[in-house]
This record gives C-alpha cells, sequence and structure tokens, in this order.
C-alpha cells in the first residue's frame, strides 16, 4: 500500500511512502508501483521497489510444500527442513504445530548429525528440524491449507507454511452428480451419462462399474484410449422404486463413488402433462 503527496508545485518534490506486508514473504522481492500525474509531457512513471525478507528461519527446500497423493495418500509424507537463518540469534525451538485442515498431521524430528540429501530435501545440518506432513486422509480435491509452528527466536516468533495438496481420485468424472431427467414420453423412465477417464498410472481395462440399487442399471462403452461413456437408466415399476441412489466407479481397490438421483418434480410434470 502507499500514501503520497497529492499536490506537487512545480519545480518541487514530493513524497511516496509505501510498505509491503511481508508476512508470507521470504528471501528477495520486488513490487512494482504506477505513478499517474497530469504533467502533459510524460506518461505514467513505474517504480520498483525491491526488498530482502529475512526472517529467523529458511524452510527448505522451498517456503512452500506441494503434495499430489493418490486417493488412497502417498506412501511416504512429504517433509521440508526448517532451519535457522544464519542472521538470528537464539536457538531454534520448533514447536506449537498446528494445521487448518484436520486431516493434515505434523510430526518433528530435530537433526543431530549431518544427512545427506534424501528425497528431494537438501543435505540436513545439526540443529534443523525436519517437519513430515501426511495428507494420506485429505479427500479428493485441492487445497491451500495453512502449517503454523513456534520457533523460540526472536526475529520471527511464529512461521506459517503453505501446503498445497492436490489429490487425485482413481478416475476423472464427470459430472460429479448425475440428475437423472425422465423421459417425456414415458415418464417411469429416466436415463441420464457419465463420462470417465482413469488415472494414467491404472490399468482402465480393471474398471468394475455398479449400483447400490436396482432401479438403476448401469451400461458401459469405451470412449478413448483410458475413458468410458456410461449410461445410467431407471425404470419405474411399482412405484416404490428409490430415486436416488449411487454409482460406484472402482479400479482396483480404489474407488469413486457418484450421487444419482431422479428429478421426480420434472417426472410428475411430465405425467400430469400426459
Amino acid at each position: 500500500m502507499a500514501s503520497f503527496d497529492e499536490v506537487i508545485p512545480p519545480g518541487k518534490a514530493g513524497t511516496i511512502r509505501t510498505s509491503i506486508h511481508t508476512a508470507s514473504l521470504r528471501g528477495p522481492i520486488a513490487k512494482g508501483i504506477t505513478v499517474t500525474h497530469d504533467d502533459p509531457t510524460q506518461g505514467p512513471i513505474a517504480l520498483s521497489v525491491k526488498a530482502n525478507v529475512v526472517g529467523s528461519v529458511e524452510l527448505l527446500p522451498m517456503p512452500i510444500l506441494a503434495l499430489a497423493p493418490r486417493v488412497k495418500g502417498p506412501s511416504t509424507p512429504g517433509k521440508v527442513i526448517v532451519r535457522k537463518d544464519g542472521s538470528e540469534t537464539g536457538t531454534l525451538n520448533v514447536g506449537d504445530i498446528t494445521s487448518s485442515a484436520p486431516w493434515m498431521k505434523v510430526s518433528k524430528r530435530v537433526v543431530t548429525a549431518p544427512e545427506p540429501a534424501i528425497e528431494g530435501l537438501p543435505e540436513a545440518k545439526p540443529g534443523d528440524t525436519v517437519l513430515s506432513v501426511d495428507v494420506s486422509e485429505a479427500p479428493v480435491g485441492s487445497y491451500v491449507e495453512t502449517l503454523t509452528f513456534t520457533t523460540g527466536l526472536p526475529r520471527e516468533k511464529s512461521v506459517s507454511l503453505p501446503v498445497r495438496v492436490t489429490v487425485r481420485g482413481p478416475l476423472i468424472v464427470q459430472p460429479r452428480e448425475l440428475i437423472l431427467n425422465p423421459d417425456p414420453t414415458d415418464p417411469s423412465h429416466a436415463t441420464g451419462q457419465l463420462l470417465a477417464a482413469v488415472r494414467e498410472d491404472l490399468d482402465p481395462k480393471k474398471i468394475v462399474i455398479a449400483t447400490d440399487s436396482p432401479a438403476f442399471t448401469v451400461k458401459t462403452e469405451p470412449s478413448g484410449e483410458r475413458g468410458y461413456k456410461v449410461t445410467v437408466d431407471w425404470k419405474r415399476v411399482t412405484g416404490s422404486e428409490p430415486s436416488e441412489g449411487t454409482i460406484s466407479l472402482s479400479v482396483g481397490d480404489e474407488v469413486t463413488k457418484v450421487p444419482v438421483r431422479v428429478n421426480l418434480a420434472r417426472a410428475s410434470a411430465a405425467a400430469g402433462g400426459s
């Protein structure tokens, strides 16, 4: 944000004051400011504000942790090294670790002897703390969560680490919820379609598709190299058939479930019109 002298007499100097919120920033940064004015001899003036944000700790290998587990979670947790900045005084003591998501589990380990670079981490030094972040219980989807901890250091008493999590299910399914619209000429019958693409590391030939209700039937046909078109039918015979259910699409032990329901309001309207 910036404040400035709005009126500057000809030939005089004015002052622009700016500040940058650096709570989530580390290392060299550059921010731009554009100054507009009524001087007809030149256009807007571009200014650049540069700084080197020095905190109490370094977060290695980078100040954000990106995790992309499968639906069943990663085989090993993501890790980040917390290292005291060389210009800081005191002793690093990572504590009071909290996360913004209940499914994000965090543990810590203090390094007591030099450790070689491994699992994408640089070499660890004595006094470093290694944080292990387990997101194996995260639901399918994309999230940006926050991991916060205290440092025990004077300059930066607490630190927030952004954690970007992307959990891909075994299949990409569209739509995520299927609404079946009755046939205008036969309100007792409704149909709809799903499109499913199998994840690259899974065998598309091993897909199993089923419903949890005999009122719904499914028919599949290949669509492309790794995809399927799934047709879902509903038929009212006795009037007691459920109008809601679930379509389960599984590959091995990984399952994606899609809610399905019949648009009964449309069915009633169609029946009334007939």
